[in-house]
């Protein structure tokens, strides 16, 4: 008997032993559990901070599309009145080069006319260049008669259609 009371005894005190044993292991895991939990919350926020940085960079995308747009709209804008500005630049410097030959025309014209002003203080006019004229292949070829008036009308229609391209501008 005192056999089996040594041997109950010595089982108790390994059974007491396995128990602190267990009983500190589950301490021991539940310790790690709980920072487990600590570390995927901490991932989870750091998860849903990148979401709403990678948001925000997809909103300031938009925007500098938008405004990439925006600019490239505007860049058109000025090549279109840039481009205006040179057909308006060439009309005028037509109407202007018009007008000029116009004006040595009717000087010439001008001269042919006596206005009792002595001889002397009249300066010669200028050769007016003129143009050759295309030639017309069915046509019959008719004398050449000078008809000033319908020229300096046609001058002063370009004259006018100069002016009122200047006043879009």
């Amino acid at each position: 008997m005192r056999a089996l009371a040594q041997r109950s005894a010595d089982a108790a005190k390994e059974i007491k032993s396995l128990i602190a044993s267990s009983s500190s292991q589950v301490e021991r895991g539940v310790r790690l559990v709980g920072e487990t939990g600590q570390a995927l919350g901490a991932i989870v926020a750091k998860v849903s901070e990148i979401d709403q940085l990678i948001s925000e960079i997809s909103r300031s995308s938009q925007e500098q599309a938008t405004g990439l747009a925006q600019v490239n709209v505007a860049v058109n804008q000025m090549d279109q009145v840039t481009q205006q500005n040179a057909a308006m630049v060439e009309q005028a410097t037509a109407a202007s080069s018009n007008l000029k030959s116009e004006t040595v025309e009717l000087g010439r014209l001008i001269s042919r006319f006596q206005t009792g002003a002595s001889v002397s203080n009249a300066r010669p006019s200028a050769p007016v260049r003129r143009p050759a004229p295309a030639p017309v292949a069915s046509a019959p070829a008719a004398p050449a008669q000078r008809r000033p008036a319908p020229a300096f009308a046609a001058s002063a229609t370009a004259t006018a259609a100069a002016v009122d391209s200047w006043e879009e501008f």
